[in-house]
């Protein structure tokens, strides 16, 4: 009885220390641990393509939602993440802070961008 609910306090504590570092909503209440994989996923995908990116890390992310850069986008542009875009710290990716708004508004139109190119 002990193991299992050291086992399960330890998923939970993994769980809570992913959640922070997932892009959330300030006002966003806690993630269920479906939502949380899957954005860290979206997450951790985008991370990859920025690196491999000839562009700075905004830059890439703006032409993608525009559909100038057709990259593996399924893997990550998915609305939970496009929607938490302005959320993400771009400063610890090395972004200007006052180009982040900039995502705002390609984030609310990229479901639109998203279905005129397919």
């Amino acid at each position: 009885m002990c193991v299992c609910r050291c086992v399960f306090s330890s998923i939970n504590s993994a769980f809570d220390e992913l959640r922070v570092h997932v892009p959330t909503f300030p006002y966003e209440k806690r993630l269920s641990k479906i939502d949380t994989l899957r954005l860290a996923i979206a997450y951790i995908a985008l991370l990859r393509e920025v690196l491999d990116a000839d562009y700075d890390p905004l830059t890439y992310v703006e032409k993608c939602l525009r559909g100038e850069i057709k990259a593996d986008r399924a893997h990550w542009n998915t609305s939970d993440l496009t929607a938490r875009l302005s959320w993400i710290n771009w400063e610890n990716l090395g972004v200007n802070p006052q180009r982040r708004s900039v995502l705002t508004s390609l984030a609310l139109g990229s479901d639109s961008l998203q279905y005129s190119h397919n």
